[in-house]
């Protein structure tokens, strides 16, 4: 069923159903929306193409059976960043993600499993002393020494940790499971 892929497409296009239903050139209602959102409702393929082409997104997507949850989200962000853009980052991180590991799959790359250190998390609460431990820590659980670290993106892949990137205005970054 089309209706988390439909909902997630459409929070990350940061549309309300009824700026969805204008960008489709209301050929089908926002309420009929919200019902294939819920799955109580399936758009005729006409609709389907139209909903995809106004959230950028292949038909092929709308209808694929996939579904991930992002858990534990943690938002590094300004105090003016309302809900709305948190669950828009939230939905387009999500889309990335299923991307990301779409083409792992594609090239047959292995999805590294997170190499989590007994330790972790590592709280910083307070001052540079924690974060200088958490980092000690995290560098002799992985073996890396003291050297500077040439690529940290790939080290952090070659650790499990997905790593994407989005431009956005209020919002520095964030972390989930």
């Amino acid at each position: 069923m089309i209706g988390q892929r439909l909902k997630l497409a459409r929070a990350a296009a940061g549309l309300s159903l009824r700026g969805l239903e204008e960008k489709i050139g209301n050929r089908v209602t926002a309420q009929a929306i919200g019902k294939y959102e819920r799955n109580e409702s399936m758009p005729s393929s006409g609709v389907l193409i139209a909903l995809a082409s106004a959230l950028d997104v292949s038909e092929d997507y709308l209808v694929g059976d996939q579904e991930m949850v992002l858990e534990g989200i943690e938002f590094r962000k300004k105090k003016i960043t309302g809900k709305r853009e948190e669950a828009q980052v939230e939905a387009q991180v999500l889309h990335l993600l299923e991307r990301y590991l779409m083409i792992e799959e594609l090239l047959h790359l292995p999805s590294v499993e997170w190499d989590r250190p007994r330790e972790a998390p590592y709280p910083v609460r307070q001052s540079l002393g924690e974060a200088d431990r958490a980092a000690a820590s995290l560098r002799d659980h992985w073996g890396l020494g003291v050297d500077p670290i040439p690529n940290l993106v790939e080290l952090l892949e070659e650790h499990g940790i997905k790593v994407l990137a989005i431009d956005l205005t209020n919002i520095d970054g964030l972390t989930a499971r």
